[in-house]
């Protein structure tokens, strides 16, 4: 979504704009951790970020500021630095756990309410905006994700043994082993599926993955290929019948906008932003984190209820293409900066 809203073309064509990338690791081993080289990159972009407020003397700083965890520490650092040159600050905010961090300690909770004071926050949906309420009391923005529309047709789908897709990676936090384990009731049940679960391993192994499957007797029955990208991902959501995310924690996954866009009804867990992208029995089925009984009864009813399962599919791609798409959210960025730059930061 950052790279999304550098590339907005609407940028070009009203503002002037500066880019400071804020990434200052050399490898994936890099991630999380503090390192010398991570040191002296963050030096060298406060420098460059000084010589911008200074020369370039910006109307409007929108970040994409990490409001929890180590990370928010160096955002804090550069939000005071920015105020310290009265520029106005619009937080874009991809993350939650900011309630959670705020209740850790009273220091958290001074940092927090002075780095979101006098900004404005935009929030990816409304539900969402309940996490920033004991740091930030004004109205905060609400800006819906939007992905580019890469599958332009209505797919007909009529198959014997619906196919259900987990794809994400495969992580518990994410709900992997909830789906295995009601993929194998499912299966107990006698209904007629297949399934993919497609992701990279993190903390659960594809060898993990398939000693559940044929320990349960399904291994026939599901693919495990891995992670795909690119054409080779969105073969696989068009050719799935069903999508499964059953994760513990979220925000707005960008894969449930994915799955809305290929027509697929979307069995979700009700954490998050979720709710507010899903209308349970309208585009899919929300259910609660961790219930395998709950997911399996979900899922049985859709195997079972093909007309109902079509339906859904048809409700999320219509959602879809009236709320998130790319363009959507263009229009969307674009009336958040001209009210911040007409009214100043919300206070």
């Amino acid at each position: 979504m950052n790279q999304h809203t550098v590339d907005n073309p609407n940028w070009k064509l009203k503002y002037d704009v500066k880019t400071l990338p804020l990434h200052f690791g050399q490898t994936l081993d890099d991630i999380g951790k503090i390192t010398p080289s991570k040191m002296v990159h963050m030096v060298g972009f406060l420098f460059r970020l000084c010589g911008i407020l200074i020369r370039f003397r910006p109307s409007l700083v929108y970040f994409t500021i990490v409001p929890t965890g180590k990370i928010f520490y160096r955002d804090a650092l550069i939000t005071s630095l920015i105020k310290l040159f009265r520029r106005r600050i619009v937080f874009h905010l991809h993350k939650k756990g900011i309630e959670e961090m705020a209740a850790g300690s009273r220091h958290k909770r001074w940092l927090l309410k002075k780095t979101f004071r006098n900004t404005g926050v935009i929030c990816l949906s409304k539900k969402l905006t309940a996490d920033i309420r004991t740091v930030y009391k004004p109205e905060p923005f609400i800006l819906l994700n939007g992905i580019e529309v890469v599958n332009k047709k209505i797919i007909q789908r009529d198959a014997a043994a619906p196919r259900i897709l987990y794809l994400s990676n495969l992580v518990i936090n994410k709900g992997i082993e909830v789906f295995l384990q009601s993929l194998a009731e499912l299966h107990k049940q006698g209904c007629s599926f297949h399934a993919s679960v497609v992701g990279a391993p993190v903390d659960y192994s594809l060898d993990m993955a398939k000693a559940f499957c044929e320990r349960a007797g399904i291994a026939h029955l599901v693919e495990i290929p891995g992670p795909k990208f690119g054409a080779d991902k969105f073969d696989e959501l068009a050719r799935a019948d069903i999508f499964v995310l059953p994760s513990f924690n979220e925000c707005v996954p960008l894969t449930i906008l994915e799955a809305m866009q290929f027509g697929l009804p979307v069995v979700a867990t009700s954490v998050g932003g979720i709710p507010d992208i899903l209308q349970d029995g309208v585009n899919g089925m929300l259910v609660q984190p961790g219930s395998v009984e709950e997911l399996t009864t979900r899922l049985q009813h859709l195997l079972v209820n093909k007309m109902e399962r079509l339906q859904m599919g048809y409700s999320a791609r219509e959602r879809f293409m009236q709320r998130y798409t790319l363009a959507k959210f263009y229009e969307g960025l674009d009336d958040i900066f001209e009210q911040s730059l007409q009214d100043g930061s919300r206070r």
